[in-house]
C-alpha cells in the first residue's frame, strides 16, 4: 500500500511542471489573437478579423471595426492594435 502511495506521488510531483509550463504557455499564446492569426505569419488580416469575430458583429460592423483598430493603416493587426480592442466582444445589431 504505502508503495503505492509514494508512486503516485511521485507521479504527481514528476508531472507537475509539465501542468504547470502548460499552463505558462496558454497565457503566452495571446488568446484570441493567434486563434485568429490563422496562416501565423504574425499579425490578423482583414479577413483573418472578419473571420474570428463572425459570430459576434456582422460582416460590416467588423471590418469597420478593424479599420478603427488598425492604427497604421498597414492592412494587418498587430498583436499590440488586436490587444486594443480586437478582443473584446461586440454585440451584433
Amino acid at each position: 500500500m504505502q508503495k503505492r502511495i509514494l508512486i503516485a506521488a511521485t507521479a504527481a510531483l514528476l508531472s507537475l511542471p509539465l501542468v504547470l509550463n502548460a499552463a505558462d504557455g496558454n497565457k503566452k499564446k495571446g488568446g484570441g489573437f493567434t486563434a485568429a492569426d490563422t496562416d501565423g505569419d504574425g499579425k490578423v488580416s482583414e479577413t483573418e478579423y472578419v473571420a474570428a469575430v463572425k459570430s459576434r458583429m456582422a460582416e460590416d460592423a467588423a471590418k469597420k471595426r478593424f479599420a478603427a483598430l488598425d492604427k497604421d493603416k498597414d492592412g494587418s493587426l498587430s498583436r499590440e492594435e488586436f490587444g486594443s480592442g480586437g478582443g473584446k466582444k461586440k454585440k451584433k445589431n
